[in-house]
């Protein structure tokens, strides 16, 4: 995989990684309005391999305070690393990857979030070693400082959960909303951007020093 990295498939992938994993803030700005808002509500899913990965990932932005709720954006983006794939050497990779950006009512995000109200959920330690297996992901941000849930696991066929129940069910009718809401675009988004380089971290002063009472 080291091999992989500094190729140009290698760069067009980590850069389809990063749109999937998405931004942690959207926003559609006009003269009357400000549509979108934080990360509340993520759903992705990889197929493939992590080599050769099929990736794709519907998330809303807006924002979940009762007096400040307006419409929200619904972002979907997807890569297929089959076509990324060239054989001529001298063949440009484009990073470009195909996506679709919609508003929907807040009315619409509270449903789909209350759809994972109660859900019991279990941690496993042990990874499937498949790498084949169909991997799925769940990211709720109440409240991006005090209440975030997430959980990624690998989908095994043949065995149901109610997480996967409900997660298919959401992704199901977010896939129809993406075909049937109004389309928007000029949408500024913001990245992560910290990156862990060596200059960024002090090395002689840290100690641990925060825990619960």
């Amino acid at each position: 995989m080291a091999g992989i990295k500094g190729t140009r498939y290698g760069q067009a992938r980590r850069a389809a990684y990063a749109l999937w994993r998405g931004p942690d803030f959207a926003q559609q700005q006009s003269q009357t309005e400000a549509l979108g808002g934080n990360r509340v509500l993520s759903l992705a899913i990889r197929k493939g391999s992590s080599l050769a990965p099929l990736l794709e990932s519907r998330s809303v932005y807006g924002s979940l305070v009762s007096d400040r709720s307006s419409d929200a954006i619904l972002r979907a983006v997807s890569w297929n690393s089959q076509t990324a794939r060239h054989p001529s050497p001298t063949e440009a990779i484009s990073e470009i990857v195909p996506a679709r950006f919609v508003r929907i009512p807040a009315m619409q995000v509270q449903q789909w979030l209350r759809k994972f109200d109660g859900l019991h959920t279990t941690l496993s330690s042990v990874a499937q070693t498949d790498d084949q297996l169909p991997i799925c992901s769940l990211r709720i941000e109440a409240d991006a400082v005090y209440s975030v849930f997430e959980q990624v696991w690998q989908v095994v066929p043949g065995e149901q959960s109610e997480l996967t129940h409900i997660w298919l069910d959401v992704w199901n009718a977010m896939g129809q909303t993406l075909q049937t809401e109004p389309a928007i675009q000029d949408v500024e988004e913001s990245f992560p951007c910290v990156e862990g380089k060596p200059a960024a971290y002090d090395f002689q002063t840290y100690e641990p020093w925060l825990t619960l009472p």
